[in-house]
Parts: structure tokens; sequence; C-alpha cells
């Protein structure tokens, strides 16, 4: 398992350029987990969140829930500003959760609410990374041939970054016949 976590690291760097640039979120056997490139981080990140959303409508157990996690104010913001908007607290803080982005998923939300998609349709587009031009690429997504839920899928901004990596490096001649093969066998694995 190694050399394949080594190698998938290592494609993931050369393809992205930054291993800080991206993240993703997978799901393996009913559980979410968010895969991230480590880095150096405060440790008073969480705190001054959790102090950003305490001041805000959020109780101090509320705020340790948006906040768990976050490497900036940002999840405080964006919880913030959805409840201000048309989400509830607990929609707010599923929203914001693990946010890299003040306003991204708050703005992106709104946006598709204010469009065709529902509450929980908006969530599920926007949450952790989302920005307005999710919302936007859905819209218009969804104005063409397709359906809700594919326009969601097309756009959501938990897109695999390791396939999408791939997808890029694929045109490569070089090295095109092995990245397809490495991807088959990986996508196994994210599914």
């Amino acid at each position: 398992m190694k050399p394949l976590f080594n190698l998938t690291f290592s494609i993931f760097l050369m393809a992205s350029g930054s291993a800080y640039a991206d993240s993703f979120v997978t799901i393996r056997d009913g559980r979410e987990y968010l895969c991230t490139a480590t880095e150096p981080r405060n440790p008073e990140d969480a705190l001054d969140c959790v102090a950003e959303a305490y001041r805000g409508p959020f109780s101090k157990e509320e705020s340790m829930e948006i906040c768990r996690g976050a490497t900036s104010k940002a999840p405080a913001i964006c919880a913030i500003s959805a409840y201000r908007g048309p989400f509830s607290k607990e929609e707010s803080i599923e929203l914001c959760q693990r946010a890299t982005l003040a306003n991204g998923p708050s703005d992106c939300a709104t946006t598709a609410y204010r469009g065709p998609f529902s509450k929980e349709e908006s969530m599920q587009l926007c949450k952790r990374g989302g920005t307005a031009a999710n919302a936007e690429c859905a819209i218009k997504a969804y104005r063409g041939p397709y359906s809700k839920e594919e326009s969601i899928r097309l756009c959501r901004a938990e897109a695999d970054l390791l396939i999408r990596s791939l997808n890029l490096m694929e045109s490569s001649a070089d090295v095109q016949t092995k990245i397809r093969l490495f991807k088959e066998r990986i996508q196994g694995l994210f599914e």
C-alpha cells in the first residue's frame, strides 16, 4: 500500500504544482474523509475561528462544531453569512465546516438556492469548498441538457482532485498508458 501512496502523492504533487492548492472528500464505508495535503498550521487558527463564530449567533458548542479542524476564520465567517441568509443554524454549520474561503460556500449555496435548486441540493453542491462559480456552473448545466443531479455532480466543489489531476496528465503521450491503468485501479478505491 505504501508504494501506491507514494506514487499517488508524487503524481498529485506533479499535477497540482502545489500540495496545498486543493482537497477532496471521499466516502468509504459510509464515513466521510477529508483528504488534504499536510502543512504546518497555527494551532490558534481554530481558536480564532471559534471566537469569531461565538461573537456571532452561534453557541459555544455550535462554534466549536463549525471550527473543528479550521485553518482560518473562514468556517465561522461562512456560517454567519449563511445564517443571515436563507439557512438555519444546523444548515449553516453543515455547509461551512472545513470551509477554506470565508464566504465561498455561503455565496455558492445562496446563489444556487435563488436558482432552481432546493436547500439540500444547494448544500450538496457547495459545502466546504464551493464558490459562486460552482453555483453558476450548475445553473448553466441545468439550463442545458443535464438533470439537477447531473448538474450538481458536474459542478460540485468536492470533485475528486486526484482523478482530475490524472485526467490532465493523460494528455502526455509518455505517461498516457500508465496513467490510464493506474487511474482505473485507484478509481475503485474512491468509489
